[in-house]
């Protein structure tokens, strides 16, 4: 999908001017009914001005600390600007590949590829603390085949076990779509075991009416559309993903599909700046060295 970079710019810059606009945002994501001591809990503090980033000092214990402290910012040497504008990007409707980015925010690749991770990363750990519920539908599908052909089977299709809810209205709200990478190629599909694992791990049973569909020919449609979806978004932005991240890209997608339900950008900024702000920071070095799961694999 094309959009006008021009507009999307000029409307982040409505929003933030400066480092003081975006240092504004992240306290309030931080700390939305005000200061609390991560040491004592105290709520009272006085405010340290005199450093570029600002400090906190608890009035109770005198513990100081900085807004950045456990959130994925921590550690940065690169503007708030720079990452206000990554996570503007970051919700395109289809994403935004590093290259793009780079282009846009005038970073090198390498920056530009650690910011996005950074930010799936924060996505990916939201996404697993938030499991089904509810009217919940499980599928046993395939992911990396072009819906539009009749083609051979794709070395490259990996079989998955998706989730989701379903609202009152018959809408989708929430969903999983979770890689069993060690059926990459193979062909074949996951086994009802498999499927009684991914309930077990991402759907809160107790709270659920749960219905698999564990045939290929019986799936539940809504939720096999979403896996097309998502092939044809994520291959239109990212071109070809390998294994070890693709979890994480089809997180992204879930995830930004699901901030994008009716709700205006503002909302959607906010709750995924609330992810970044959750998340500490990783480093590049535990990224990459970071090995695709292997979901199930024992419980097949």
């Amino acid at each position: 999908m094309e959009v006008n970079m021009d507009m999307i710019h000029h409307l982040f810059n409505k929003h933030y001017t400066s480092e003081q606009d975006c240092m504004d945002a992240l306290v309030a994501a931080k700390w939305p009914t005000g200061f609390v001591c991560p040491r004592c809990a105290y709520t009272g503090c006085s405010h340290l001005t005199s450093r570029h980033i600002p400090l906190f000092q608890c009035e109770n214990c005198g513990h100081q600390t900085s807004p950045l402290v456990g959130t994925l910012f921590e550690g940065t040497h690169l503007p708030l600007l720079k990452w206000f504008q990554a996570i503007e990007l970051f919700l395109l409707p289809d994403g935004i590949s590093a290259m793009r980015l780079h282009q846009e925010i005038r970073v090198t690749y390498k920056t530009a590829w650690l910011m996005l991770h950074k930010i799936r990363h924060a996505v990916s750990e939201f996404d697993a603390r938030e499991r089904l519920s509810g009217d919940v539908k499980v599928n046993c599908d395939r992911y990396g085949t072009n819906p539009s052909r009749c083609q051979h089977p794709n070395p490259f299709a990996t079989a998955v076990v998706t989730g989701c809810t379903v609202t009152e209205s018959g809408d989708l709200d929430q969903i999983k779509i979770h890689l069993l990478l060690h059926k990459r190629g193979t062909g074949n599909r996951a086994t009802r075991h498999e499927l009684a694992a991914f309930i077990n791990e991402h759907v809160d049973v107790e709270t659920s009416t749960i219905h698999a569909f564990p045939l290929a020919y019986k799936l539940y449609s809504p939720l096999r559309k979403v896996v097309r979806d998502a092939w044809r978004s994520l291959t239109s932005t990212y071109l070809a993903l390998g294994p070890k991240y693709l979890q994480a890209y089809l997180n992204e997608y879930t995830v930004r599909r699901r901030l994008q339900l009716p709700g205006s950008t503002k909302a959607m900024r906010q709750q995924l700046l609330a992810m970044c702000v959750a998340t500490p920071a990783i480093s590049y070095c535990q990224l990459i060295a970071r090995q695709p799961k292997h979901p199930f694999a024992i419980a097949a």
